[in-house]
């Protein structure tokens, strides 16, 4: 850093520069790591605005997250970490930085001080990269039960035992490899002046996991659409070609021992939206050479366009509102279409998810005028 003509503020507050851009005067330096690990995070539905944070470790690690928690607008920040004047020097410069006091350092002996609520954990030790590490930081596993959404900066393994507790207590959990990503990514675009698209950092991270996790995703094909827009007849004529089908409406059906209808009923629709994240979830531990079809509503929440991407090659089948009410009008198992005027409906709710249905998309086959053999033969033909 001492060698540089400029240091970017970020860099320069974290104390850590990863990215030199040449200038005419010489090297400009940059830390793309917690801008990476923020893209990450956003990239999975989860927000750092407002967002109570407990950091386990205060290493240089942690004091790149604390910076990123802080400029991102958190809302109260712990640094918990077993020696409480390191955690306590990164406390008092970020707070000194920003001007503000969110940032609170507390020893890990103190764990139970930190007020009960839901938080994002955010592991920066490298504590996990060994099987026989065992726990970071703090071992009680009730402690965990405060952690809403759970990210490891380690990507491999995968899944470390800091994400298995957490997702063992409901957690959403992300581990580091799309931080990597992002970092290199953004490195990427300081030098070339560029914007990487959305599209090219799905397929490489999908790459990325393929190689280090051995997550056959291409194996797998994902067919999204608006209801009657032929997913499961396509699907199953799919399988006549080696895959095995899963309908995710028939696995909620068999998981929850009651109809769709009775579920949305009982539960509501967030009941309902969250049993498919649960799903996808469960489909994206190990599945291999599936078909999988999925609810039309399925793909409108953010985060599960991340999952399905992950588990394989995402067909958004196509299919005009007049093709659709024709397919459907006389189904009585459609809880949204329940009541007065279906076409109308069909034709609002389009408007709305057909943007949703592109964006996940690899591949959209119109399926206007087209048999189920032509829609499965052209899937084959495409992929």
């Amino acid at each position: 850093m001492d060698c540089l003509v400029d240091i970017d503020p970020a860099a320069k507050a974290i104390g850590a520069v990863n990215t030199l851009v040449r200038t005419d005067n010489g090297y400009k330096g940059y830390n793309t790591d917690m801008s990476g690990l923020a893209r990450a995070i956003m990239s999975e539905g989860m927000e750092l605005k407002n967002k109570k944070i407990i950091i386990l470790g205060a290493g240089g690690a942690s004091r790149a997250v604390a910076y990123m928690c802080m400029e991102y607008g958190a809302d109260k920040v712990y640094i918990l970490n077993r020696t409480y004047d390191k955690a306590s020097s990164i406390a008092d410069d970020m707070n000194s930085f920003f001007g503000k006091n969110v940032i609170e350092p507390v020893e890990a002996a103190g764990y139970k001080d930190i007020p009960k609520d839901n938080y994002m954990f955010i592991q920066c030790t490298s504590v996990g990269l060994k099987k026989s590490d065992g726990l970071p930081v703090v071992n009680d596993r009730e402690f965990f039960s405060m952690a809403k959404e759970a990210v490891d900066l380690i990507y491999n393994p995968a899944k470390t035992c800091f994400l298995k507790l957490a997702e063992a207590y409901g957690a959403k959990c992300m581990n580091g490899l799309k931080m990597l990503l992002y970092q290199g990514i953004m490195a990427y675009e300081l030098w070339n002046g560029i914007k990487v698209s959305d599209e090219l950092t799905q397929i490489v991270y999908r790459e990325l996991c393929e190689s280090l996790n051995g997550i056959g995703a291409r194996d797998n094909i994902i067919l999204v659409g608006y209801m009657g827009a032929g997913k499961t007849t396509v699907g199953k004529k799919l399988s006549e070609h080696g895959y095995k089908f899963i309908d995710t409406d028939e696995y909620i059906v068999d998981y929850e021992k009651m109809s769709i209808n009775d579920i949305f009923s009982r539960h509501g629709e967030k009941y309902f939206r969250d049993l498919e994240t649960k799903v996808l979830n469960i489909l994206a531990e190990n599945t291999r050479n599936t078909v999988i079809s999925t609810g039309g509503g399925l793909p409108l929440r953010k985060e599960n366009e991340a999952i399905l991407k992950n588990i394989g090659r995402v067909i958004y089948l196509k299919a005009d509102a007049d093709t659709i009410y024709e397919r459907v009008k006389r189904d009585t198992k459609r809880p949204l279409l329940a009541g007065d005027d279906p076409y109308k409906k069909i034709c609002d709710m389009l408007v709305e998810r057909t943007p949703r249905y592109e964006a996940v998309a690899d591949i959209i086959i119109d399926t206007r005028e087209k048999n189920t053999d032509m829609i499965a033969r052209e899937i084959l033909e495409k992929i």
